[in-house]
């Protein structure tokens, strides 16, 4: 069997993307290049003695393989993808640092503005700062990881070719988005609002500092989990477009297409999001839009790449 025919779409959008930001880490040696370039090589050659050791043939039916570490090993083959979305989203501010790209955000502040009249990710915690509405927007924020590891995990449990759709689509999503990072970076309102000198944008725009939240932290389960969420996986410069958003009504699809028990609540959930992500102060409101756009190119262009490539289309439910 050739190398080629190992490798499926998926694994060589992964690869292709590490490779492209190796690249560019090694063209602008900035803090951390060294490190990036090893990681992303490293991590090339691990991917690829993965799909070596279980190509297609050998990966199509977990159940066939005789250990469970053999197993398990055929489950990370099809599931990579999925662990590398955290790092991968993570980094794009160490490359966006070193191309010194001048930041959106300013342009953003204006945009919302001229959309709207005035800055919702400033206005919308403070003026409903009810602690129930705070922590209902917290979680709806939260459920987005929900989204994207749990609907993964079932399709790769019960519906394997579902599965590989599934993780196709959403990959190359993801890394249209995080290339978009790496040269269009925006810190966000949550930054913006509180951390100079990204902050004096907001007083030089509107002559004033933002308003402060004024939302009770006390017994609130959902913000406190954000807050850990915000401190340790949230960066800046990956506000706009909002993957929060485009992968949200993704993986909505899917499940409205394969997992009929949760289809309404994903649903809900991914609709929520496009409030919460603006009550949070992760996003501008003018980043929504950027992310429904994205959604709607990226989404039909991934399906068409998908079932170009070898993919079938796929009828069955879970």
């Amino acid at each position: 069997m050739s190398l080629l025919s190992q490798y499926r779409l998926v694994d060589v959008a992964t690869q292709g993307y590490l490779l492209f930001v190796a690249l560019v880490a090694l063209a602008l040696r900035g803090e951390h290049w060294l490190g990036l370039v090893v990681l992303h090589i490293s991590t090339i050659v691990v991917v690829d003695l993965l799909i070596r050791t279980h190509p297609p043939s050998a990966a199509r039916d977990v159940a066939r393989t005789v250990s469970a570490a053999q197993a398990g090993w055929a489950w990370l083959r099809e599931f990579y993808p999925i662990l590398l979305y955290a790092g991968l989203y993570r980094e794009t501010a160490l490359v966006n640092q070193m191309l010194t790209t001048p930041r959106l955000d300013l342009w953003l502040l204006r945009a919302d503005h001229a959309l709207l009249g005035f800055q919702p990710a400033e206005a919308f915690p403070v003026v409903y700062a009810h602690p129930w509405f705070s922590e209902f927007m917290h979680l709806s924020y939260l459920s987005y990881y929900v989204m994207v590891g749990g609907v993964g995990f079932w399709l790769s449990v019960q519906n394997r070719p579902a599965f590989r759709h599934f993780v196709t689509v959403v990959s190359l999503v993801f890394y249209a988005c995080y290339a978009t990072y790496l040269v269009v970076p925006a810190v966000g309102p949550r930054v913006l609002f509180t951390a100079t000198p990204e902050r004096t944008q907001f007083i030089a725009h509107y002559g004033r500092d933002p308003r402060p939240l004024a939302i009770r932290t006390d017994g609130q389960w959902a913000r406190g989990a954000f807050t850990l969420v915000e401190e340790h996986g949230e960066i800046p410069g990956a506000a706009f477009p909002s993957s929060h958003v485009a992968v949200a009504l993704v993986t909505a699809w899917f499940s409205w297409r394969y997992i009929r028990l949760v289809r309404w609540l994903h649903v809900c959930c991914a609709v929520t999001i496009l409030f919460s992500t603006v009550y949070t102060r992760a996003h501008y409101a003018v980043d929504i839009i950027g992310g429904l756009a994205a959604a709607a190119v990226l989404f039909p262009a991934a399906q068409a790449l998908h079932f170009r490539f070898g993919g079938r289309r796929y009828t069955e439910r879970s």
